[in-house]
């Protein structure tokens, strides 16, 4: 009877702590509807990720990226993950990728009309080089970008000091 006592507050904090999944939707999203994205940050700093399940260095960052997107979820960061495969590709590829690596932020597919303005609107440095990591200050300008696998600690730095 002691450990039944025991034993409910201990699994009623482990259920408030845990967040209810949303389900996995991937959107496409072009030039604009990208710069708004940036835009509209709601006093939220964003962290975008670019990315594709053919990367393989994309494919080993991105569960570095689920943990921070957690560690951040009730602090004012947000993480976008933006696919660079086919919008064809979002049932057969996209989708079981996120699913296998429980991913936790909101995902979209690139649809844009033309892969260099996307790329310079990204950032103008940029090559299209895949991974890519952007963070955006709570009014979108853009603060921090790597091309090539993130190391956690100084994404982690980087957004710290913008908090």
């Amino acid at each position: 009877m002691r450990k039944q006592i025991l034993l409910f507050p201990m699994m009623f904090l482990l259920l408030i702590g845990c967040r209810t999944p949303s389900p996995l939707v991937v959107k496409p999203i072009d030039e604009q509807q990208f710069q708004q994205l940036v835009q509209q940050r709601a006093g939220k700093i964003l962290v975008v990720n670019i990315w594709a399940t053919w990367c393989a260095p994309c494919r080993e960052e991105f569960p570095e990226l689920v943990r921070l997107a957690d560690f951040y979820h009730s602090k004012s960061v947000e993480f976008v993950g933006i696919s660079v495969d086919f919008p064809d590709e979002i049932s057969a590829k996209i989708l079981p990728f996120l699913k296998a690596n429980h991913a936790n932020f909101a995902n979209y597919v690139k649809a844009v009309s033309d892969d260099e303005e996307f790329i310079n609107i990204i950032n103008r440095k940029w090559s299209g080089a895949l991974p890519a990591t952007a963070v955006y200050d709570m009014e979108g300008k853009q603060r921090y970008f790597k091309f090539g696998k993130i190391n956690p600690a100084v994404l982690k730095k980087q957004i710290d000091a913008l908090l």
